[in-house]
């Protein structure tokens, strides 16, 4: 599992206002410029909010990841929660 690429690249995501725009634009391209595995890839494709969580994405990089989607707080909850 590769949760140092996991995190980096949803804080790239959150911070880096070029990188948030092509990823709204094709998540999937975004994702392989990273080194993470098929199950992240996945999870960060599909915004898996409760699999990213799971897999080992810190909860400071995870929620800042949410708000930018529009997942409202009881929803970011429940994900991690399970």
């Amino acid at each position: 599992m590769s949760v140092y690429a996991l995190n980096k690249v949803l804080r790239e995501v959150n911070r880096n206002p070029q990188v948030r725009e092509r990823f709204m634009r094709d998540a999937a391209a975004v994702a392989a410029e990273f080194d993470l595995t098929e199950q992240e890839r996945s999870a960060v494709v599909a915004r898996d909010i409760g699999a990213l969580y799971k897999l080992g994405a810190h909860g400071l990089i995870l929620r800042p990841f949410t708000l930018i989607h529009q997942i409202s707080e009881p929803d970011y909850l429940r994900a991690i929660r399970g």
